[in-house]
């Protein structure tokens, strides 16, 4: 499995990550900033512990196992959550920095996307980039806003994508502001999230020395993303549209009807690994469920996406105003000349044989 990791900042080198398969892209999406750093800043503990909740091997300060270890992570580095200064490619796109590696993920052959950031803007390129992962039958799954007073909705509140938020250990959602429960609209699904054991404390910047206890959407996200991937492991016949239907429809321990509430927190329930490791996915319909929620691609979306995708690119076409109406000439000059170049070997070694007769008669 291939499941790519979106995120601020990630230190490879840590101990928890020795001996798992786990890739950094080059480059990031933000002037000046790297994917890679070996100080403990708050963005690099974040991607760190995102990272190692999906394959770490338990031996770091937080001891985190990962809950995939044996799969292929690439992470992703955006380089920044607040203060980015978009690359000059980045703008070009009209993507925002997130939607940019997700595109990179997509195009790079990820059978997963995990994205732990939240943003405030979407736009009509970013439904693209979705429609398309939709289209490859590429689950993205991103955290909720853990307040939605103050946070962006945004890629987890897009159609296609599996969006995450976080309960403690009591199935409750955490408190946000105003003292009221973290609900969140259009959820699709909640995980483990609250009081999680973090590599470093969280400071900026802190030490990597040290553990810490961090609570957010952002620590369920691997994890739901850890369950298709162990699902797709098991079933790898199953595509990631059956994969998503398995996650919804197999929340919670015990066999249910699909429930689902947009309005109370929950979506369609708690995400269970034991449950949907014991259903096969390749029985449900190999549609995306998850393309109601009024913001994002549409099926017509996918299906133009379908279209360009089958459809190798056109050439371009010389403009008959420019070098395409002179290249008749062209080629007919090239020709001629061809042609004198020839015969003028000929008649030379004609020329020359007759000079060799008449000096052996």
């Amino acid at each position: 499995m291939k499941i790519a990791v979106v995120d601020t900042q990630i230190n490879p080198d840590l101990p928890d990550f020795q001996g798992a398969d786990l890739t950094v892209a080059e480059g990031s999406a933000c002037v000046g900033k790297d994917p890679t750093s070996s100080v403990a800043s708050a963005g690099a503990q974040h991607g760190s512990t995102v990272t190692a909740m999906l394959i770490g091997n338990g031996t770091g300060v937080a001891q985190t196992k990962g809950i995939v270890p044996d799969a292929s992570v690439t992470f992703y580095g955006v380089g920044s959550a607040a203060d980015c200064d978009p690359l000059p490619e980045v703008a070009e796109s009209k993507l925002t920095p997130i939607m940019w590696m997700v595109k990179r993920a997509v195009d790079d052959g990820a059978d997963i996307v995990s994205v732990s950031m939240v943003e405030g803007q979407s736009g009509l390129a970013s439904y693209g980039v979705l429609a398309e992962a939709a289209e490859k039958k590429v689950p993205v799954v991103a955290g909720n806003p853990n307040d939605g007073f103050k946070e962006g909705l945004y890629p987890a509140g897009l159609n296609s994508v599996i969006g995450v938020s976080a309960v403690d250990s009591d199935q409750k959602l955490p408190i946000a502001a105003l003292g009221v429960e973290n609900q969140i609209g259009d959820t699709t699904v909640v995980a483990p999230g609250v009081d999680i054991a973090t590599i470093g404390d969280g400071s900026d910047p802190g030490s990597w020395d040290v553990s810490g206890r961090a609570t957010g959407t952002s620590l369920a996200t691997p994890l739901v993303a850890g369950i298709l991937a162990a699902a797709k492991q098991k079933y790898p016949d199953a595509t990631g549209n059956q994969l998503i239907q398995s996650l919804v429809r197999n929340t919670g321990a015990e066999d249910h009807e699909v429930q689902y509430s947009d309005t109370g927190g929950y979506g369609y329930g708690v995400a269970s690994l034991r449950h949907t490791l014991s259903k096969d996915p390749t029985e449900y319909e190999d549609v995306n469920p998850l393309l109601n929620k009024g913001v994002g691609p549409t099926q017509e979306d996918i299906d133009e996406a379908a279209a360009a995708l089958a459809s190798p690119p056109a050439m371009d076409q010389p403009s008959p105003d420019g070098i395409g109406a002179f290249l008749p000439v062209i080629i007919g000059v090239g020709v001629g000349v061809l042609v004198l170049i020839v015969v003028g070997v000929v008649v030379t070694v004609v020329l020359v044989r007759r000079s060799r007769r008449r000096v052996g008669a």
